[in-house]
């Protein structure tokens, strides 16, 4: 670990700084010239590329009838060193959850009009993929879907997806009255259990960082001022519910389970980002005090999941570099320094340890090493570093985040 600038006594001993002795590799304006030239690279291909699950878009995986042959097939595309998705018919996606995050991404930079003008086209393109019919306020994965613990065909709404969308059409003003509304019901109607969110509808297990987003979102949507007070009050009593069950479900340690079943009991780099992140947005909005329980989920989160300044996969030390991963390892280490948690050093000595890897800012894409289709994905790549670019930007540029008595900060991150 990186040594910390904190004094003995802080009960915030033992956060990162920067390596001793490095110098702060950027700063706010060459963060945002690095945002310009990801955006330029991920809006040329207008937002459309390899994904990482979608190994059963094409032919062969539609034939895919069986669990393991779905999984398998997913994981092999996901996996190999070579794209396979020329050969298996898969074409380029665009999905509404890269344009949603990438929306939520500009919508920082707005002050700006091109940055302006580039949010609301993507939160507009993202609104109108929400969904219609039986699930209609919801969004969805353009592809099926096969994971250990279970499988949701494209034409089915999930949280996350939800989520990311639902945050880049708030964020950039793209949905209307009625649309905030139907969001709202769908979200306690089909992804709430009676206590806590669930990441599909048919789904009766518990995915914290997907409980978390969910938690977060009606919070939101809560205090949006434009919802009946019932279906307010309701709403931020599913998320304080919800809250409530992922804390219950923090280890002693301070890390988070994936989920709460046996087979699904590790403990990784980005959804342990999601569950802080959404914790502290969750919290924030609902006026709960968790500054514990966040300080030790940060503490594990910076202590256990990077090496230095290099983040890692899992928290048990197996080495995998994947480009979320590194893309959300750099967001987490600007939110943390926004909130006096480790050092804006150490927030670009993680950029720096990852940069070079994303085709549009390092290498040519052709000399990525491993799977370079995973690196050029809009959804797993490019959007998350845009969102991780653009929070790092504002935090060298404002500096801390100050924060209101009993721990909470003062306007709700985003």
């Amino acid at each position: 670990m990186p040594p910390t600038t904190a004094s003995a006594d802080s009960p915030r001993r033992g956060l990162p700084a920067a390596p001793a002795g490095l110098r702060t590799p950027y700063d706010s304006t060459e963060v945002r010239t690095l945002a310009e030239r990801l955006f330029a690279w991920a809006d040329g291909r207008d937002w459309a590329g390899p994904d990482p699950y979608d190994g059963l878009t094409g032919p062969l995986g539609r034939a895919a009838v069986h669990r393991v042959l779905r999984q398998g097939l997913l994981q092999t595309v996901k996996r190999s060193p070579f794209d396979l998705r020329p050969l298996l018919g898969i074409r380029p996606l665009r999905t509404a959850t890269a344009t949603g995050t990438a929306a939520s991404a500009c919508a920082r930079l707005a002050a700006s009009p091109a940055w302006h003008e580039r949010a609301l086209r993507l939160g507009r393109r993202t609104a109108a993929e929400q969904l219609s019919g039986r699930h209609a306020g919801l969004w969805r994965y353009e592809f099926d879907v096969q994971t250990r613990w279970a499988h949701y065909p494209a034409s089915v709404p999930n949280l996350v997806a939800t989520t990311f969308c639902a945050d880049g059409c708030l964020d950039t003003g793209t949905l209307d009255g009625p649309a905030v509304l139907a969001l709202a019901h769908a979200l306690l109607e089909h992804l709430h259990n009676g206590e806590f969110f669930t990441y599909t509808p048919a789904s009766g297990v518990l995915v914290h960082n997907a409980n978390l987003m969910g938690a977060a979102l009606a919070a939101r949507l809560s205090r949006a001022g434009s919802l009946p007070d019932g279906l307010a009050d309701r709403l931020a009593a599913a998320a304080c519910d919800a809250v409530e069950v992922s804390l219950a479900g923090q280890r002693a340690d301070g890390s988070w389970p994936y989920g709460d079943r046996p087979n699904l009991d590790w403990v990784d780099g980005f959804h342990t980002g999601y569950v802080l992140l959404r914790l502290h947005q969750a919290s924030t909005r609902l006026g709960m005090d968790v500054t514990a329980p966040l300080e030790r989920g940060a503490r594990h989160y910076l202590r256990d999941l990077f090496d230095g300044p290099l983040p890692r996969y899992f928290a048990d030390g197996r080495p995998r570099r994947d480009p979320n991963n590194d893309a959300t390892a750099v967001r987490m280490a600007a939110w943390a320094a926004q909130r006096g948690l480790a050092t804006p050093e150490f927030a670009c000595a993680v950029l720096a340890a990852v940069v070079d890897r994303y085709p549009a800012l390092g290498r040519p894409a052709g000399h990525s090493r491993g799977n370079r289709a995973l690196w050029e994905s809009p959804r797993w790549s490019a959007a998350p570093l845009l969102d991780a670019l653009t929070a790092l930007h504002g935090v060298l540029r404002d500096g801390p985040q100050p924060t209101a008595p009993g721990g909470q900060p003062t306007a709700a991150a985003s």
